[in-house]
């Protein structure tokens, strides 16, 4: 354990190189020249969300899908050597961190929030986003994320309430503004109080009411591909989508699968355009865990996603923007130099991440979401071995994790959501050297990538509300300053 906190200094040394190399990249030339667009709006819009992604989770997924699958990444690939870079700094209106909605609030609205607040400016003025301006262009709408559809990330773009778990006021405002396309999970809040799996507190039947506005209702993957034109609604899950790495693929769709139904429906017979919000929130999820391996498993389908956006850019280069953002980093992730126990400081016994430790993380095929979910609430030392035996061969499990797992304590003061997931990424650490700061949010700017009209507006190191007022005024056609 004490080796995990004295990486956890050399990690946070480690994400200050990442943004002085960011900033570097600022100032470096473009690859490729972006069309002029200053006065246009762009006709079509992608804002991709990946939640609590930070650089060193998408440059891990990177590093991963290029030395163990020979891929590339189209988000560095394609929309940063032919697009913009930014570098956004994420706090809220009354903390040095955020959360999802203070965040959220400020990418759509314009303006700074407090925690918690949703769609709602700190001085309590509602904040007009960027996807209710489009809608008065008459484009239409999608919100598409593996959460809940009403999570406080795709709720922003439309809504307006002082607190994020004001779920019952989120769906009211989605069937009054009608968004063409609702995918995600979700569905207990849809159901009435007295059905089974509801966790709604009243009688209310959302699916009906959504029905009755005309939308075609859909719940799993098969329907989805081949739903056809119209409003669509699709909750896949009862709370949260699974994890890529647990997901059923014959049954429940993908982030990707999602984006290609989205993209099919929303351009179909459409002459005014459309903005569609997508959003991985399972890489906070993951981050939240310490689950590296979720972590680049989802990326890796988020970034599968950007490339569907990026196919559709080449066919209408003039036309569309592709936004690839995050709203916050969350664990504070990054390879690092460890030592292997601690009886000596020295080069010998140190060691470093390296592609056999990335070829470690492959060998893992369960997130430690659901690992937690199979020891249970009160795991035994037998269940605990079996599980490691079972689903994480090759890693050894220090005894002070197995001690936390068992008597479920967290192990230090940062690594607390799940304390049976915290010590099995400790476990991984230990044995990969990719190590986390924290369990939760962190202040460390994020990525913004842009590709396409409006797209150079995005460059430069800015605030999260000056990247919502951007935004809003690249829609509403405005100049930059």
């Amino acid at each position: 354990m004490q080796r995990s906190f004295r990486a956890k200094w050399i990690l946070f040394s480690s994400a200050c190189i990442i943004v002085l190399a960011a900033i570097w990249l600022l100032s470096s030339p473009s690859q490729s020249q972006t069309p002029p667009s200053a006065g246009r709006v762009p006709k079509y819009v992608f804002l991709f969300l990946a939640d609590g992604g930070g650089m060193a989770h998408m440059e891990i997924a990177r590093q991963y899908s290029r030395q163990i699958h020979n891929e590339g990444f189209v988000i560095v690939d394609k929309i940063i050597k032919e697009g913009s870079v930014g570098v956004m700094t994420t706090h809220a209106a009354d903390a040095l961190s955020t959360d999802s909605a203070a965040a959220a609030t400020a990418l759509a609205g314009g303006c700074k929030a407090n925690i918690g607040a949703l769609g709602v400016c700190a001085d309590g003025t509602p904040a007009v986003s960027a996807m209710e301006l489009a809608r008065r262009r008459g484009m239409r709408l999608g919100l598409v994320t593996n959460s809940t559809i009403y999570d406080a990330s795709p709720a922003a773009f439309l809504c307006h309430v002082r607190n994020r778990r004001e779920f019952a006021a989120i769906l009211n405002r989605y069937l009054e503004l009608e968004p063409d396309i609702l995918l995600g999970g979700g569905k207990e809040q849809f159901l009435p109080k007295s059905q089974a799996g509801s966790r709604r507190a009243d009688e209310t039947d959302m699916i009906a009411a959504f029905t009755k506005k005309g939308y075609r209702i859909v719940d799993n993957k098969a329907d989805l591909e081949r739903a056809p034109s119209g409003k669509l609604l699709g909750l896949f899950a009862a709370e949260y989508m699974s994890m890529e790495i647990d997901r059923d693929k014959n049954r429940e769709p993908s982030v990707y699968d999602m984006t290609r139904a989205a993209i099919r429906l929303l351009h179909e017979h459409n002459p005014r355009g459309f903005f569609a919000f997508i959003e991985s929130e399972n890489i906070d999820t993951a981050a939240h865990l310490s689950d590296v391996a979720s972590v680049i498993h989802d990326y890796r389908e988020f970034d599968r996603a950007v490339g569907l956006a990026y196919e559709f850019y080449r066919k209408y280069p003039r036309e569309t923007l592709i936004i690839v953002a995050s709203d916050h980093e969350t664990g504070g992730l990054g390879f690092t130099l460890a030592l292997k126990d601690l009886t000596s400081t020295k080069g010998s016994n140190r060691v470093a991440g390296t592609s056999d430790d990335l070829k470690k993380i492959q060998s893992i095929n369960i997130s430690l979401q659901k690992a937690s979910q199979l020891l249970g609430r009160n795991p035994t030392g037998d269940a605990v071995d079996k599980l490691i035996n079972e689903y994480f061969r090759g890693f050894t499990l220090a005894p002070e994790f197995r001690e936390a797992i068992v008597r479920r304590q967290p192990v230090s003061r940062t690594l607390f959501t799940d304390p049976t997931a915290q010590a099995l990424g400790a476990m991984i650490a230990n044995n990969t050297q990719a190590y986390w700061l924290t369990s939760t949010h962190t202040n460390q700017p994020v990525l913004i990538a842009a590709l396409g009209v409006g797209a150079e507006r995005f460059k430069g190191y800015y605030d999260n509300a000056e990247f919502g007022n951007t935004l809003k005024k690249l829609m509403e056609g405005k100049p930059a300053k």
